[in-house]
């Protein structure tokens, strides 16, 4: 049993912490969540040279021999240390969207879309949750009606669908096949520029955190779909769904070790500097005792992170440990960053200090993606409950 990353990931953690160091200093980050605004898409074409959309794609496209779960968690790592938001938008595109179209798109498809995910120049969409169809994702209602040509109109609404409105590619899920069970009449469709498509609007949502990554309401009318948009199978929706939830869920337990590693930093860096009765505040034993506590989480939900990536780098399935991977990271995050704004006293409830934008943003990573519930139900039913 090795817990040393190899040399090839010591060099992949340390370029990608000077890329945020040097793209991503803390004041440029915090004035697009000021400002509700969207990182430049030149961000993310710099990024892509780094090789970072490649983990997860296959050697057609991205170059490697194989996957890389556990270079993917080494990026999400550092990644995250400058932004969890912002690794939102990469996994979107990277972890989510775009292995699923390497899995079940039409050579065409993957022609289209995949270059541009690994180039950084793809901004992707889901449209999956629904006002009443949330953790219960396969109540979906919205209709995909099939016409005499062959093509299908689809009509519905979605909810929660992020950067739909800048997206180059939507990927949507509707009910085709109504008298199938719930999770078989599903189909997804692949809609580009669906900012742009007259049948589509949407309305944006205003959320307490993730704000460089807004998020919508949407609503489709007639909107007509050819039989080669269809994203896999008719009735085969549920499987594009399901493909990457595991390595979703994965790389949502590394933005949480991620983050929370960068408040610890920052706090125990603050607290060494502050004077208070008479020496500094990192030397009180129950001051001293919280930060403890922080990094025992911390590290044990990096080592929870990397046990469920090894399990995916030797192609083992690994539902719970995925689920183990989410559940720990977000709860640590939300913990951390709730602990670390405290410590930090009134300077951690100004903005400058970055607290409010980790303190915010942490709390949607306990219920997007999977919420915590779920997770738990999942690890249950893995060990037979």
């Amino acid at each position: 049993m090795d817990f040393n990353l190899s040399f090839e990931h010591e060099s992949l953690r340390d370029n990608v912490r000077r890329f945020v160091e040097t793209e991503l200093p803390r004041n440029k980050v915090l004035k697009w969540v000021a400002d509700k605004e969207e990182p430049p898409r030149e961000l993310f074409t710099k990024m892509a040279e780094l090789g970072v959309y490649n983990f997860l794609m296959p050697p057609e496209y991205s170059g490697l021999d194989q996957t890389d779960p556990i270079g993917l968690v080494v990026f999400v790592q550092e990644l995250a240390r400058a932004s969890s938001a912002i690794c939102t938008i990469y996994g979107r595109s990277a972890v989510i969207l775009g292995p699923s179209i390497a899995a079940f798109g039409t050579r065409a498809q993957k022609d289209a879309v995949i270059p541009g995910i690994v180039g950084g120049k793809y901004v992707m969409a889901l449209g999956l949750t629904e006002p009443d169809a949330g953790s219960d994702a396969a109540s979906i209602k919205t209709k995909a009606v099939e016409q005499p040509d062959g093509s299908f109109v689809i009509n519905g609404s979605k909810q929660y669908t992020t950067q739909i409105a800048s997206a180059d590619w939507l990927v949507l899920i509707a009910r085709s096949d109504p008298d199938k069970e719930k999770h078989e009449g599903l189909t997804a469709f692949l809609i580009e520029n669906p900012g742009k498509h007259p049948n589509i609007e949407y309305h944006r949502l205003d959320t307490l955190g993730l704000s460089v990554a807004p998020t919508y309401t949407v609503s489709i009318k007639d909107l007509k779909v050819t039989p080669d948009q269809i994203l896999g199978e008719r009735g085969k929706g549920w499987q594009v769904v399901l493909r990457s939830l595991d390595m979703e869920r994965l790389y949502h337990g590394a933005i949480g070790v991620g983050a929370s590693q960068v408040i610890v930093d920052d706090v125990v860096a603050y607290l060494n500097q502050r004077i208070a009765f008479g020496r500094p505040l990192a030397r009180q034993q129950a001051i001293r005792h919280k930060l403890v506590d922080m990094q025992m989480g911390i590290d044990a939900a990096r080592l929870i992170t990397y046990r469920a990536a090894a399990k995916l780098a030797a192609g083992e399935e690994c539902h719970r440990e995925a689920s183990m991977a989410k559940l720990s990271g977000a709860e640590t995050y939300m913990r951390v960053a709730n602990t670390g704004l405290q410590l930090m006293g009134g300077y951690g409830y100004c903005v400058d200090s970055g607290m409010p934008m980790h303190f915010t943003d942490a709390k949607l990573f306990e219920i997007g993606g999977g919420a915590m519930e779920i997770q738990r139900n999942i690890i249950a039913k893995e060990m037979g409950l």
